[in-house]
């Protein structure tokens, strides 16, 4: 999560469920598909580089199978019980593929809860009820 942004995790933990693992732009992402470094020079260095960006799967990219391929392959290693879609209001491409992330993990029965939010106190009581509701149907 995006710092000072903690509003969602706290709620996901304080309604009886624990993450598992973390995809976005701070999560898994930065530290998967390392660059290379057993090149010699610096042109293959820079090829290593090159490559290790092309292996980004950001929301910002479509079409994006590799991450959609990605965030079911993360459900299965940890063993989740479910997946909670987090959604910015401000960042677009997020909210753009919450619709087609949904429908890959429906596909895989991987049970989903979508949330759009911001970084405001407002909605708190609002995203505790659906959470603690999502946390009690996938137990």
């Amino acid at each position: 999560m995006a710092v000072p942004n903690w509003k969602l995790p706290w709620i996901i933990e304080t309604s009886g469920a624990v993450i598992v693992g973390e995809e976005s732009c701070v999560g898994k992402r930065g530290t998967r598909n390392l660059t290379d470094n057993s090149t010699n020079t610096v042109d293959e260095l820079m090829e290593a580089i090159t490559d290790r960006y092309f292996k980004v799967d950001c929301a910002i990219f479509s079409p994006n199978n590799d991450r959609l391929d990605h965030i079911i392959e993360m459900a299965k290693t940890y063993k989740a019980d479910g997946v909670i879609h987090y959604g910015l209001q401000f960042c677009q491409p997020y909210l753009m593929e919450s619709m087609p992330v949904e429908k890959a993990l429906e596909e895989k029965n991987i049970p989903c809860l979508r949330i759009d939010t911001d970084y405001s106190m407002e909605d708190v009581g609002q995203l505790k009820t659906r959470v603690e509701a999502f946390v009690e149907i996938i137990k």
